[in-house]
């Protein structure tokens, strides 16, 4: 059975530029987002809504059509628990329906299409559930794939290159594989071992195409791993990424695999997550020679919390890439350990200059992930928490030039 929700809406506004006084125009209160002055500025204000609540130690993140109406939905699961999609009716109206039970992952997760028949399904490590097509109110039907139990990170990509979506998965002890779908994926997945494991380090988009070559590598933290023979039989290490860090999981980080300064190179732009100690970093890695040999690191932002979530979009529709991300868990930069989220905007269009935006402070932030939700041309966030039921989602206000609506009194 689905649940319905209806919340009141709340105005955020950004922050002004990254300097050591920057200023929060509104705080977390619990309940509700709290307005404060408003600055003029070109870059977008995000509006706040709930999608609901319920759950605890959620990932299995993504934005998706389950239900093919033309509107993306909202798609988490629990721990090993449950797994649900929101339904999108309207920003303060989302409709709660459970996808299924006992998934085999902790947070990897990952939404698509793994039957062919148009209806997109959910990955969930060790097990899948098939959409039954016309979703609403009905449970999925559950498979198990035979893939790596407890996953940290899972990618949906095409690795073989026969047109058809792979999974690539990691966990910590068991390593990096990919998985090809058989004909009948009902059937056991087959199983291809790349390399070793960081905790948390190719999600959300550390799978691309490193050296130009056309087919896909996989990034991972400190390095990245060539697809040597293209179909992802062979692969070779390049431990020339200088990222990653000391904490309590070692190198876990975030990854994004993008053309940010736009010189027809992928280059990487990751985060240190799951750490409760500094430098905790945003940065990008150049790729200088096209081909991965040569990487130059750029600093975007320092000193700021765990920085579990990473969303690489053009949030302000000027036509370049920025950067998003938000605190988790370990720890945030705000007052009080408040957890803070953030948007870095690239200012002359290559990643050489950025301006800082808060645009919520207070919420945990955990595997946020960014699209059109409401179809208006501008890129919103969702996410949740690590720690709790809450499930957020941030509207975009540069989508038909919308002005925003006042916040409610306290």
């Amino acid at each position: 059975m689905g649940s319905r929700r209806s919340n009141r809406r709340v105005f955020l506004k950004q922050s002004a530029r990254i300097s050591l006084c920057t200023v929060v125009p509104y705080i977390w209160t619990g309940g509700r987002a709290k307005a404060g002055p408003i600055e003029e500025s070109s870059f977008p204000a995000f509006e706040y809504h709930e999608i609901g609540r319920i759950g605890n130690q959620m990932g299995q993140t993504s934005l998706v059509d389950i239900d093919k109406d033309g509107r993306l939905d909202w798609v988490v699961g629990c721990n090993h628990g449950d797994v649900w999609w929101f339904q999108y009716k309207g920003p303060d109206e989302w409709v709660r329906h459970k996808i299924g039970s006992g998934a085999g992952t902790e947070v990897g997760g990952v939404a698509f299409d793994v039957d062919g028949d148009g209806w997109i399904d959910q990955v969930s490590g060790s097990t899948w559930y098939r959409n039954p097509g016309n979703p609403a109110g009905k449970e999925f039907t559950k498979y198990s794939n035979g893939a790596i139990n407890n996953s940290h990170d899972c990618v949906a990509a095409d690795i073989d290159q026969d047109g058809k979506l792979e999974v690539v998965m990691m966990q910590d002890s068991a390593g990096i594989y990919w998985y090809k779908i058989p004909s009948d994926p009902t059937k056991l997945w087959e199983a291809h071992r790349v390399g070793p494991a960081v905790h948390a380090g190719i999600s959300p988009r550390g799978v691309g195409d490193i050296d130009g070559d056309g087919d896909l590598d996989i990034v991972r933290s400190t390095g990245w791993y060539e697809n040597v023979d293209g179909k992802g039989n062979v692969w070779k290490w390049h431990g020339n990424i200088p990222g990653g860090h000391g904490g309590r999981f070692k190198d876990a980080t975030r990854a994004w695999i993008v053309d940010l300064n736009k010189d027809g190179h992928n280059d990487v732009v990751m985060t240190d997550c799951d750490t409760e100690i500094g430098p905790r970093r945003v940065h990008w890695f150049e790729n200088k020679d096209g081909k991965g040999g040569v990487w130059e690191r750029h600093e975007i932002a320092t000193g700021k919390g765990d920085l579990h979530s990473l969303a690489v979009a053009d949030f302000d529709n000027d036509g370049d890439m920025d950067i998003f991300s938000g605190e988790g868990p370990l720890g945030g930069s705000g007052p009080g350990g408040k957890r803070r989220w953030f948007i870095w905007e690239n200012v002359d269009g290559k990643g050489g200059s950025w301006k800082e935006h808060i645009i919520l402070e207070g919420p945990e932030c955990h595997e946020a992930v960014a699209g059109d939700v409401d179809g208006d041309g501008a890129i919103d966030i969702c996410s949740k928490a690590w720690n709790g039921n809450l499930h957020i989602y941030l509207r975009n206000l540069l989508g038909g030039k919308r002005r925003p609506s006042p916040a409610p009194s306290s």
